[in-house]
């Protein structure tokens, strides 16, 4: 294992762990008894997972596909790397980046054009693009709100998808869900080419080069903070454009595709520990916790998240990436009025019982059961809230999950490691992951 797996962000990541990992083995090996695997049970982007991995057996639990295949990545080691020109060479040589390049290429000059032009004051088109410049939307919607150069030359890019039998299928997912909204129609394209050939890969070659594909996506998104829970809102609360986005729009959509792959190629070819065990479950963590009993426990790490921002709804572009699918995609409202989504989320995206208000209490009540059957001992994590301030507080209190777990552990104690900021979104919702006094640490045994 090499000493950057501590430290490095594989993902833009909310609530990321990585400034207390010291202090959440400390309290693992207080309750812990020697020889045992620990369960992360809310892996996340796996950073608590690589971490740990250092000093024993790890078993990376998360319901969501692309946390599993950035751990499996991340802790498994490859024994002997393909070169990464060789790579590179293939994906821009294959038949399907030849022909997307085709497609896509009046649709990629008009946006470089727009890009020249917005640098010399005219923001507009450019702007345009990102609020309207999703070709699934225009596919199934024929909206009329796009000027006529832009919808022209989208149309031209569904057309010829359709004459190159590319229209419907995965290898154009990226440029016709995501192209436009999140990611230029250039860096689409090079993500689509580079999936297809991930997607020709097998074990753990197609693993790694998958992690890579995704935290390139990760990295190249323009959004604020690297999320995708929505594109840029490129106007203000009176209609006008945001001139003071230009910067950030313009630096985001130049950067290379693949210089990024071929960086996160190296990283993921680099990693792996041949000296311990690691495990990955894709699965809802009640499941999962049933499937520990087939494995040697001696603790179980939880981060679950506590407000009632889904999670999902930040990462579900790498999630689809992962699915390699075309989702049906989520309606403004749930009685399917209001037109799809501008965040073009999937359909059955999922929803954690611990971000939903009536739901909390019970799937807390389900945690602490189920691992108290493992008789192993829990550490959770908990940022707090101050409840003066204008956020949106927990959906459970600390004082609530500590009456809580007394009910079935005999032990529990809060352990404060220290101050820490998780990753703002933006100023609308601030409160997601900010400004709270500290991290606490609950330790159940």
């Amino acid at each position: 294992m090499t000493s950057e797996i501590p430290t490095i962000r594989s993902i833009h990541y909310l609530g990321s762990k990585l400034r207390m990992l010291e202090a959440i083995k400390e309290s693992i090996d207080k309750v812990a008894p020697k020889g045992g695997a620990v369960c992360d049970l809310f892996a996340g982007s796996g950073t608590v997972s690589k971490y740990l991995l250092q000093f024993g057996n790890v078993i990376s639990v998360d319901i969501q596909k692309y946390s599993q295949v950035i751990c499996e990545a991340s802790m498994s080691l490859l024994e002997t790397s393909p070169d990464a020109n060789d790579i590179l060479l293939d994906i821009k040589n294959h038949t399907v980046s030849k022909t997307l390049n085709r497609c896509f290429d009046e649709l990629i000059n008009y946006e470089k054009n727009c890009t020249a032009a917005a640098k010399c004051g005219n923001i507009a088109p450019l702007y345009e693009i990102i609020e309207h410049g999703s070709l699934y939307i225009l596919d199934k919607e024929q909206t009329d709100e796009l000027t006529s150069e832009l919808k022209r030359l989208m149309n031209h890019s569904l057309s010829m998808l359709n004459k190159t039998v590319l229209l419907d299928t995965v290898d154009s997912m990226i440029c016709r869900y995501y192209g436009g909204l999140y990611f230029s129609y250039e860096q689409a394209v090079n993500l689509d080419c580079i999936a297809h050939w991930v997607f020709e890969q097998n074990g753990l070659l197609h693993t790694k080069a998958l992690a890579a594909l995704l935290s390139t996506a990760s990295d190249i998104v323009n959004t604020v903070g690297k999320q995708f829970a929505q594109p840029l809102k490129v106007r203000n609360s009176k209609g006008e454009l945001k001139v003071s986005l230009l910067t950030k729009i313009t630096t985001d959509r130049s950067e290379d595709v693949y210089t990024i792959f071929r960086k996160w190629l190296a990283y993921y070819f680099s990693v792996g520990d041949s000296t311990h065990k690691y495990y990955t479950i894709c699965d809802d963590y009640a499941n999962a916790l049933k499937k520990l009993k087939e494995y040697n426990v001696s603790v179980v790490y939880a981060d679950p998240p506590y407000t009632r921002y889904h999670y999902s709804r930040y990462y579900h572009v790498l999630e689809t990436i992962c699915l390699r699918d075309n989702p049906e995609v989520s309606t403004t409202f749930p009685n399917g009025k209001g037109g799809i989504s501008r965040a073009i989320y999937r359909s059955e995206r999922h929803q954690s019982p611990f971000c939903i208000k009536s739901q909390a209490e019970g799937a807390f009540d389900v945690l602490f059961e189920k691992v108290k059957k493992l008789n192993v001992p829990l550490v959770l994590s908990y940022s707090p809230f101050d409840a003066s301030k204008a956020v949106t507080p927990r959906l459970q209190t600390i004082d609530q999950l500590v009456e809580k777990a007394k009910q079935y552990f005999s032990q529990v104690e809060i352990v404060s490691p220290g101050e820490f900021t998780h990753s703002k979104l933006n100023s609308t919702e601030k409160n997601f992951e900010a400004n709270h006094e500290a991290e606490l640490l609950l330790v159940c045994r």
